[in-house]
């Protein structure tokens, strides 16, 4: 397959890199910091380059099967960034024909929520949920095969093929490792099961 991967100096974009080259695919990463993709493969070609671009995404998405994303900013300031991020990339897809997007969200936009869950959504995280409904509800057009990816708390740790996966709810679990939500992307790239599902990850 040929893959576009974006947010991929991040936590989760360098698993995403390291997981598609290694499974022979080719893959595009459009970066504003080139320098900070370390990995070196073949199968790996980087262009610098602004994913809140709709020309230059647009361009870069021609000829691919699918993108991957792990784009959005660290801040928990009150910002729109992932909502623009959402409308210029449903628009890039539209423009070049990609069709598959798979995008990690944030656990914290399932309805149901526990205690703690609740509290972050009011506090810590207020900010974060409605830049990132926004971002989804941008990318669930007509005609786009998306995945929304919801992890909740992510870690460093390591990657294990026992992690869990359910549509529309978060499984039992609270935290779940970077490179595990990685594997899930790019095996899910690979074998299309939850097209126009929202997705929830645990381990």
């Amino acid at each position: 397959m040929r893959l576009v991967v974006l947010g991929a100096t991040g936590g989760i974009g360098k698993y995403l890199l390291e997981y598609a080259t290694a499974r022979g695919h080719e893959v595009t990463a459009l970066a504003r910091s080139p320098r900070k993709v370390v990995l070196k493969s073949e199968k790996l070609r980087v262009i610098p380059g602004d994913p809140l671009n709709v020309d230059q995404l647009a361009q870069v998405l021609e000829g691919h099967d699918a993108v991957l994303s792990a784009f959005g900013p660290s801040t928990l300031r009150r910002v729109t960034t992932r909502r623009e991020f959402g409308k210029v990339l449903a628009a890039a897809m539209q423009r070049s024909g990609v069709r598959r997007g798979l995008v990690v969200s944030s656990a914290l936009l399932f309805a149901e929520q526990n205690v703690v869950g609740r509290v972050l959504r009011g506090t810590l995280f207020r900010n974060l949920v409605p830049d990132m409904t926004g971002m989804e509800a941008a990318l669930e057009r007509d005609g786009l095969e998306w995945t929304m990816v919801r992890p909740p708390k992510l870690t460093n740790g390591p990657l294990t093929h026992g992690y869990h996966v359910a549509d529309g709810r978060l499984p039992k679990g609270m935290t779940i490792s970077r490179a595990c939500v990685a594997d899930f992307m790019v095996k899910e790239a690979e074998r299309p099961a939850h097209v126009r599902q929202i997705v929830g990850l645990s381990q």
